[in-house]
């Protein structure tokens, strides 16, 4: 759902809202002529009315409803498919899903990258209303308190600065390589696999996701998966964990990573594949005392096993 055009101007509701004047209004048009600021930006900067005030008359003239912080609803859905950082960011709070409709809360209408995020990440519609900044962050603090999960709270903690995979040079690629977040991030993909009883973890690149899918049982589940941007990152880490030559993208490679995880060794025969958008990662994990079945494990019948006891 977009958002509608209005010819009804902003100021124009500002002063019919008698929160500002048409002289308050004319020196902040002067103003936006040298700054670049909008017209609601400039008005707040000259103290001419408050962010708040620009948000209702923004909601009026696009035929948006406005929340107020005490309409907020108790209970909020959380998006496993949006990471907090990013609600905290573009100051959004989902309200309501429901019938294939996201309903989100928005201080910035107006950015149509906020849409086409949401629309992408969650595959809902989305519809947008108004609220204040305020309101929107208690909203979200609220609801997402203790709520993150292990591998939102690594990815929020880092920075936005791990670019896109064939771009990277190679220096950056070591350093990311060794980053702290991203040695979390990787053993965290790694332990899980092992809790989870996986024989293999697959890392697969597509044009705007990263996908995490671990084989248990012969079948592969989906897993959470951190943002596409950190792809470069995380096959660093499993390349440079593997001994493989990070340098080299455009060839298969193999290696092997040894971990030991509460007691239990396990070894992981790691290969990569170059695709279209990037590498593709295998890693197929060999726990030994998975290997070593104790007699009475192999299905012997009670009566011969002492032969082989002996």
């Amino acid at each position: 759902m977009g958002i509608a055009a209005s010819t009804r101007r902003l100021g124009e509701l500002l002063i019919a809202d008698g929160v500002t004047t048409p002289d308050m209004v004319a020196g902040a048009l002067a103003r936006i002529q040298t700054t670049g600021e909008t017209l609601g930006e400039a008005l707040v900067a000259l103290g001419a009315v408050s962010r708040e005030d620009v948000l209702k008359a923004v909601a009026v003239q696009h035929n948006l409803p406005y929340l107020f912080r005490g309409e907020f609803p108790s209970a909020l859905p959380v998006l496993k498919a949006v990471s907090l950082k990013y609600l905290r960011q573009y100051l959004v709070c989902p309200i309501d899903v429901e019938a294939g409709t996201l309903t989100v809360a928005t201080a910035d209408p107006l950015n149509p990258l906020i849409l086409d995020d949401l629309r992408q990440s969650t595959g809902l519609d989305v519809k947008i209303m108004v609220s204040s900044p305020e309101a929107i962050l208690e909203a979200i603090e609220r609801t997402y308190d203790g709520v993150a999960t292990p591998l939102q709270r690594i990815v929020e903690g880092m920075e936005d600065d791990h670019g896109p995979e064939g771009g990277e040079d190679i220096n950056h690629l070591r350093d990311m390589a060794f980053e702290a977040p991203v040695v979390r991030l990787v053993n965290l993909l790694i332990e899980g696999a092992i809790n989870a009883e996986a024989s293999d973890i697959h890392i697969e690149p597509f044009e705007d996701t990263l996908r995490i899918r671990y084989r248990i049982d012969g079948i592969l589940f989906d897993q959470e998966a951190p943002p596409q941007r950190l792809q470069a990152a995380v096959t660093s880490r499993v390349k440079l964990m593997a001994e493989m030559n990070i340098a080299e993208r455009r060839l298969p490679q193999d290696g092997r990573i040894r971990v030991t995880l509460r007691g239990r060794r396990v070894d992981i025969r790691s290969s990569t594949i170059p695709t279209v958008h990037g590498e593709s990662i295998v890693m197929r994990l060999l726990d030994r005392q998975s290997v070593f079945l104790p007699l009475e494990k192999l299905g012997f019948a009670p009566a011969m096993l002492p032969r082989f006891e002996g």
